[in-house]
């Protein structure tokens, strides 16, 4: 069941991320033909200010799904009602808190913004964007429990539909009015409306959400919550400070318009990265379900399998951007759009060695080892902002990524995995990080390799390039990884996870009932 749910999730997660991700390109070119590499600066910029002060979350959302695990398994009712109506609660005093506190950041906004800058009515702007980020908490809250539940297609299939029209509804108003804050004010309203339906949804699914209550949790499970809580919460401010720092750093010290140039690159990485998150983020709800009920040889079995499925997929990818993302930018907007090598070599290093941490960070989060190292994320936050504004004023823009991969090798890249193999898999680590060694070694081997072969068949034909080096990066990799993996454990129990897919999906995607949403 848990193999059928994770299929199921991954289906419809990756046939609507394909989708968006084909639209997306048309809607960041017409965006860029219309409104300017300038726009896409400040977009970036306040994108990054909002995921800073998603820190009042807290870590309400991961806590609140870990702590549905147990309950959803035994079907405890009282448990799930009283969960979610402290979430609900929180999620209330969280959206006024954000939006005391963005408000708050209006004086400061020049400051941020390094040049002179075209762009009329930055205050609306940002105020829009702030609008967006606070009704979230006000209608998202159900979300949870669908996640919790192994199920979160049904949120895939929605979002997918109103991404779809949401663009389609961009590309015709930058075409016809180009006008920025009409755009953002029709997007508002497209995230709100989705928000609603999906907790509709919720309450569909899980009457009991919407039923009348007064379900509270007892004290120990308060205690226990909120310890895991205050923890998760050290993540948050991690996660959050190295993932939302870089373009506010670039703004600040580099410029507004190489937030720009950068967003190009970042648009294609995220939505790289959110492809291969959703099979790790389907697999998660299976995984805590695994750590409720299994032995600790099997976790640490599917513990290994999901590192190496992990190693393979942005490995694989890796080797594509690295020979294939000028060339593409190149194509698409023009070379007066590209970065150069150096940093293209950062922002991918920064790539591989978070995409390296999911087995990690999946394992962690459904097996509450909130508490351990629980201090370790505000160090690595630390380490991020100051190495990376050393080196931006060093080397300029590679700085940034360059201390986010620091800030992460001195913390989470070695720590993670120690506490899980010690308090869940009761097993030496060295054979991990050996592993792992290997890994980037394959990882550097193939880039290489591709790279020679690319450039022994390079002709005077952009096109054809791109096209002779896709080819050469769809086989080299893989063909390579499948030479010295083909009789791993790993490969042949995901060879046969394939199998079952391939015999599942047409069922998946076609039988009726999946569409009822």
């Amino acid at each position: 069941m848990r193999i059928q749910n994770s299929i199921k999730n991954m289906v419809f997660g990756l046939s609507g991320q394909i989708i968006s991700m084909a639209i997306g390109i048309i809607v960041r070119t017409v965006f860029i033909y219309t409104l300017g590499v300038e726009y896409l600066g400040v977009e970036g910029l306040f994108t990054s200010i909002l995921l800073m002060l998603s820190l009042a979350n807290l870590g309400f959302d991961t806590a609140i799904i870990y702590s549905l695990y147990k309950p959803l398994a035994e079907n405890d009712v009282c448990k799930i009602q009283a969960l979610m109506n402290l979430y609900r609660n929180a999620y209330r005093i969280i959206g006024v808190i954000v939006l005391i506190i963005g408000l708050s950041l209006f004086p400061f906004l020049p400051y941020l913004m390094n040049g002179e800058t075209n762009i009329n009515n930055i205050d609306l702007i940002y105020l829009l964007f702030l609008i967006q980020s606070v009704s979230s908490y006000y209608f998202a809250y159900k979300h949870s429990v669908i996640i919790a539940d192994q199920r979160n297609h049904v949120i895939s299939k929605i979002h997918s539909v109103f991404i779809i029209v949401s663009n389609f509804t961009q590309i015709i108003l930058l075409l016809t009015v180009s006008n920025y804050i009409l755009i953002l004010t029709i997007q508002i309203g497209f995230r709100i409306f989705e928000n609603i339906y999906i907790r509709n949804k919720a309450d569909e699914l899980y009457p009991y959400l919407k039923a009348r209550n007064n379900a509270s949790l007892t004290s120990k499970d308060k205690k226990q919550f909120y310890e895991n809580l205050y923890s998760l919460f050290l993540y948050r401010i991690s996660g959050v400070v190295i993932n939302g720092t870089d373009n506010i750093i670039i703004s600040t010290f580099v410029g507004i318009a190489w937030v720009g140039i950068y967003s190009n690159y970042l648009l294609i990485i995220t939505t790289i990265t959110t492809f291969l998150g959703y099979f790790f983020y389907s697999v998660t709800a299976s995984v805590g379900n695994l750590n409720v009920n299994e032995s600790k040889e099997k976790k640490h079995f599917i513990f290994r399998v999901i590192n190496f499925t992990n190693f393979w997929l942005y490995g694989f990818c890796t080797v594509c951007l690295w020979n294939l993302v000028n060339p593409f930018i190149s194509l698409w907007l023009g070379e007066q759009y590209l970065l150069n090598k150096f940093i293209v070599f950062t922002i991918l290093l920064n790539f591989y060695t978070t995409g390296m941490q999911n087995a990690s960070t999946t394992f962690r989060e459904t097996t509450g080892l909130f508490k351990k190292g629980k201090y370790r994320p505000v160090i690595a936050a630390l380490i991020n902002i100051c190495v990376s504004i050393i080196l931006t004023q060093l080397i300029g823009i590679s700085g940034v990524f360059l201390g986010t991969v620091i800030s992460r090798l001195c913390t989470f890249f070695w720590y993670d995995p120690y506490i899980i193999f010690k308090n869940v898999f009761h097993r030496p680590i060295k054979f991990y990080y050996l592993k792992y060694i290997f890994f980037i070694m394959l990882v550097i081997g193939s880039c290489i390799i591709s790279n020679f072969i690319i450039s022994y068949m390079h002709v005077n034909n952009s096109l054809i390039n791109l096209v002779i080096g896709g080819i050469v990066c769809l086989i080299v990799p893989n063909f390579l990884f499948f030479l010295i993996f083909r009789k791993s454990h790993e490969f042949i129990y995901l060879w046969n996870i394939v199998k079952l897919l391939t015999n599942n999906v047409s069922t998946t995607l076609f039988n009726k009932k999946n569409y009822n949403l």
